[in-house]
């Protein structure tokens, strides 16, 4: 990465309240391309890290799913497992619509100030709850024994 990239978000980075780029780049595993936009590129990348939990985890727990995973994981998790997940999923789907926006009409100033709320969304909400919440299905799964049904039923 070129010295004026890594300076151009060093100028902005404190007054907008941003992480540092390293802190970035190591939890959302990306590299800048000299290329591209800086910011516009942060996002996206932030973006697709973020909603895909959305998609491959979040959703197929509260909406439910065809997924042989999906039938079992439905009774691992308790009504208010769920509610949080909704609050969480909410969260994510207000920061998703900002993201499209931003994509439809780009904005330094707003691109930044949803990186900043993104990226303390992800450390402060996401993280801990989420973290929570694979650990109960792991171990769920971990415990989950089938068990012969009887019938009734006389051929």
């Amino acid at each position: 990465m070129n010295s004026t990239v890594l300076e151009r978000y060093r100028r902005v980075q404190e007054k907008f309240g941003l992480p540092h780029l390293k802190e970035l780049k190591e939890t959302f595993k990306f590299d800048i391309d000299n290329d591209q936009e800086i910011f516009d590129q942060i996002r996206h990348e932030m973006s697709e890290r973020l909603f895909s939990f959305t998609e491959r985890i979040i959703e197929p727990i509260i909406a439910g799913s065809e997924s042989i995973c999906c039938l079992f994981e439905q009774n691992m998790v308790t009504k208010h497992d769920k509610e949080v997940l909704f609050e969480l999923y909410k969260k994510m789907q207000v920061l998703k619509w900002e993201n499209n926006l931003l994509i439809l009409k780009p904005d330094e100033k707003q691109t930044l100030d949803w990186i900043r709320k993104t990226w303390d969304f992800w450390n402060n909400d996401l993280g801990d709850e989420l973290s929570q919440m694979c650990k109960k299905l792991s171990d769920s799964w971990k415990e989950l024994e089938f068990k012969e049904a009887k019938t009734n039923y006389h051929g």
